[in-house]
């Protein structure tokens, strides 16, 4: 064989598996989507979807510090949950996700509903927020690292 047929089946083997590759990476940043949802109930396992040096934007406010935020975020459960006499569920539903994958970076947009069950309490449903997560993929793992949430406006 000559060079150029070693070039054309390199490229062609490329291109072959760069579609699998691309579905694949679509695939795994789906599934963090979901466990993002999914593991509302449980912040620490939560945070292991997230980058050290996530930034976490929502209701105005900007947190640079990934490791206070969620200590809050679990604080801050945790007091409402003493103040309700027993803990509060979360069943978090997300619709319509978008995800564009540029590399090892995905840019993920999606709308998120919250039915949150207070202990003692009626349950009770969140307005809907927009959701925007940049995932960075390390190594075969893909990581949060940004996200924004804001409110979803009408008219």
């Amino acid at each position: 064989m000559n060079l150029k047929h070693i070039t054309a089946i390199l490229v062609l083997t490329g291109m072959l598996f760069s579609g699998n590759t691309l579905a694949d990476d679509l695939s795994d940043v789906m599934k963090v989507i979901q466990q993002y949802g999914d593991l509302e109930n449980d912040l620490a396992a939560q945070a292991k979807l997230m980058r050290s040096d996530r930034v976490y934007i929502s209701g105005g406010v900007r947190q640079t510090d990934e490791a206070k935020n969620m200590a809050n975020q679990i604080t801050g459960r945790q007091a409402g949950e003493s103040l309700n006499g027993g803990k509060t569920t979360f069943v978090t539903m997300i619709e319509d996700p978008e995800v564009s994958i540029y590399g090892k970076t995905a840019v993920a947009s999606f709308v998120r509903w919250w039915q949150v069950y207070p202990h003692g309490k009626p349950s009770n449903l969140s307005s809907p927020t927009w959701v925007t997560l940049v995932l960075v993929k390390e190594k075969s793992k893909w990581l949060i690292a940004h996200t924004h949430i804001s409110g979803v406006g009408g008219n």
